[in-house]
């Protein structure tokens, strides 16, 4: 909570305009706070003194307390529990409708409305999930090193390789082992469709071999940890599902989209339209995106070289580390002079010092990524095509904070602090989570776009 405001300010500040009052009027009223003591009709007064709207016995019951129901006799004792109040109120109107005015005209004078709201805000309880029983069709597990035989690249490259050389038994072997797995992937699609529960809905992007296997272990790592293991939630994962129709497949996958509570998007080393194209309809939906941006620290890098390496162990580690610069920074190619170096001669070329360009390379672009959805991409807040209100993507950079935010999610649990920032003379308001510490909801300091957005989402369309 900021600095304690005056008694006049906090009425502005939960009504989101400013009185016209006079100056001594204004220090008039302000001194009612030095011993502050307001019933709601005293409530009233002031805001009418003021020049604002009145609000009924319920509303100002939620300022006191959180509760709806008024209680003979309540009562606001200090400018503090006024402060906590008015924000309390003002992140329900974020949450709900990203404009403060208009939700306190609508909230203040709609017993029903306001009512709809806090119920809607409170946290469920784990029986929810809990009680709920197992589903009629289990997800067979494939496991992670054997995911990427569901991709379908690895299905052109085992048929070129038997077109070349029809007595390549390795293959021939590899091939085969894929169509068990791709029957096991076929049932669990069946399975993902059938259940009558879906939380959770992962998007990622997978092409190549190792990135299967990193996004299979992630996910399986997430959903184990214990705060979400003793919840029966369900997710889809992508690693355990194939669908050999690309119709199909997109129709299937938007009807999760649709039913998921949210969903977990994976930041990788480059980003696809069709992952960016569910991180959009979901927060279009007005439901909530939690990204996940590894570090991309040592321990990272090495896993990655590690997977590679087992993946393609004719390949030299020098060339897996040139590879990987490449992916993650074409241009070095180009104007890094040490790297050019490296690729016109590769057998003098100094593995250890190409390993910490190497991790130096992949933290600066997870961490530009993730400094891209949480500050500056325009696309990290997008806006709930029905009601209008601004939703952003949570940022997270661990399993754990992943987790644990997933959890506050699917219990309606999650916490959040009101920050203001003045941008060209003017105040935006921002709700941040609390974990992730992301841009949840915002208000526009921009009064004319703030006028014209809520007149057009809030009035029927001619």
């Amino acid at each position: 909570m900021n600095k304690q405001k005056d008694l006049v300010i906090l009425f502005e500040t939960m009504v989101d305009d400013k009185s016209s009052i006079a100056k001594p009027k204004r220090t008039e009223i302000n001194k009612i706070g030095d011993k502050l003591m307001l019933g709601h009709s005293q409530f009233n007064e002031i805001l009418l003194l003021l020049g604002f709207d009145r609000v009924y016995p319920g509303f100002f019951q939620y300022l006191v307390d959180g509760t709806i129901d008024y209680k003979d006799g309540s009562a606001i004792e200090s400018l503090q529990a006024l402060e906590k109040g008015v924000e309390r109120f003002r992140t329900l109107a974020l949450l709900w409708f990203g404009n403060i005015k208009f939700a306190f005209k609508a909230l203040s004078k709609d017993p029903y409305e306001l009512e709809l709201k806090v119920t809607d805000t409170r946290p469920w309880k784990k029986s929810y999930y809990i009680s709920r029983h197992p589903p009629i069709s289990d997800i067979d597990n494939i496991p992670a090193e054997k995911t990427y035989f569901l991709g379908y690249l690895i299905a052109d490259k085992l048929k070129e390789r038997i077109r070349k050389d029809k007595n390549d038994l390795e293959a021939r072997t590899l091939y085969k082992e894929m169509g068990e797995y791709l029957k096991i992937g076929k049932k669990n699609q069946l399975a993902y469709l059938s259940s009558d529960h879906l939380d959770v809905y992962v998007a990622t992007s997978m092409r190549l071999e190792h990135e299967y296997i990193f996004v299979s272990r992630f996910v399986a790592n997430v959903f184990s940890k214990p705060i979400l293991s003793e919840l029966k939630i369900r997710w889809f994962d992508p690693t355990q599902a194939y669908c050999d129709d690309r119709i199909d497949k997109g129709l299937s996958e938007a009807l999760m989209l649709k039913r998921a509570k949210c969903t977990l998007y994976l930041v990788q080393e480059s980003d696809t339209f069709g992952k960016d194209s569910e991180l959009a309809s979901t927060l279009a939906q007005g439901k909530p995106v939690v990204a996940y941006v590894p570090h991309g620290n040592k321990k990272y890098v090495d896993g990655l070289l590690s997977n590679l390496k087992k993946l393609n162990p004719k390949k030299s580690e020098i060339d897996i580390v040139l590879e990987q610069l490449e992916v993650f920074k074409p241009s070095l190619a180009w104007n890094d002079k040490k790297v050019m170096s490296w690729l016109s001669d590769r057998n003098n070329t100094n593995l250890a010092e190409a390993k910490k360009h190497l991790y130096e390379v992949v933290k600066k672009h997870y961490d530009k990524r993730a400094d891209t959805l949480t500050e500056t991409h325009p696309l990290g807040i997008q806006v709930n095509l029905i009601s209008g209100v601004a939703n952003g993507v949570l940022v997270v950079r661990n399993e754990s904070d992943c987790a644990k935010l997933i959890h506050s999610i699917l219990l309606n649990d999650m916490k959040f602090e009101i920050c203001t920032k003045v941008v060209r003379r003017e105040k935006y308001v921002y709700l941040r989570e609390t974990i992730s510490k992301s841009i949840f909801r915002v208000k526009t300091g921009d009064r004319l776009l703030d006028n014209s957005f809520w007149n057009f989402y809030t009035e029927p369309q001619y």
